[in-house]
């Protein structure tokens, strides 16, 4: 036995507009649009976030900051005794 659930959605104008072309177009209803869209997303992989390289110079640039120094700056702040 299939369950059903209606609800309401609410959709920006433009986009319900855009939406109607392309019903139009498929000789579709907008529930079968949404139920369409659902399905495709659910069966979707997510894709992974990737956050682009924002760094500065290449990786043999002497001019760089390296993790050691970086993590010395970070002990030294913490105790100022600190001797790496």
């Amino acid at each position: 036995m299939h369950m059903h659930m209606r609800t309401t959605i609410d959709v920006p104008d433009d986009l319900l507009k855009r939406a109607r072309l392309l019903l139009a177009e498929r000789k579709m209803t907008f529930r079968a649009l949404v139920i369409d869209a659902v399905e495709r997303a659910l069966e979707s992989p997510a894709v992974p976030f990737r956050l682009r390289d924002a760094s500065v110079g290449d990786a043999g640039d002497r001019g760089g900051v390296s993790s050691k120094a970086i993590n010395r700056a970070i002990d030294e702040a913490r105790d100022p005794s600190f001797r790496g």
